[in-house]
């Protein structure tokens, strides 16, 4: 049985269980049991909401997923009423996308509901604990973002 002699081994160990965690929760990746949205749709939807519209180049260098799979994956959001193509102003035949009313709609319910189990699962926690875990949880996603040179929008 392997000791964790450091905070990196405790860090490395409680990030992965994190990871496994959120995987497992009863609302699974979709946010909520019955929610409409996968993982890749809130997370596109919410880099939208945060960030404005965006083209699938300015989509990839904030994810690093390549094109083509930002293309897949923003043609369902389409089809599904939840984001919009519209011709970039600035860019030619360069195109946008941006939520559509539906999509800010169900990306604030998916939202609600998420807050909402984050508070039942925290509900034993002081609001200074929720704020600093909150705030190293910030900053360590910013430290990633710095190292891998794709820097998400906050609202």
């Amino acid at each position: 049985m392997t000791t964790m002699t450091s905070a990196i081994d405790e860090i490395e160990y409680e990030g992965m269980l994190f990871g496994r965690h959120l995987a497992a929760l009863p609302a699974g990746r979709t946010r909520r049991k019955g929610g409409l949205l996968d993982q890749s749709a809130y997370t596109l939807l919410s880099l939208l909401d945060a960030g404005g519209p965006a083209s699938l180049a300015e989509l990839a260098a904030a994810t690093g997923l390549d094109v083509s799979t930002l293309n897949r994956q923003t043609a369902a959001l389409r089809r599904s009423g939840l984001a919009e193509r519209f011709d970039d102003p600035d860019g030619g035949q360069a195109r946008k996308l941006r939520l559509s009313a539906e999509g800010a709609r169900l990306l604030g319910e998916e939202r609600a509901a998420s807050r909402v189990l984050l508070a039942e699962l925290l509900h034993d926690w002081s609001e200074a604990d929720r704020a600093r875990f909150g705030e190293l949880l910030g900053r360590y996603n910013r430290v990633i973002e710095d190292r891998s040179k794709r820097h998400w929008p906050r609202p």
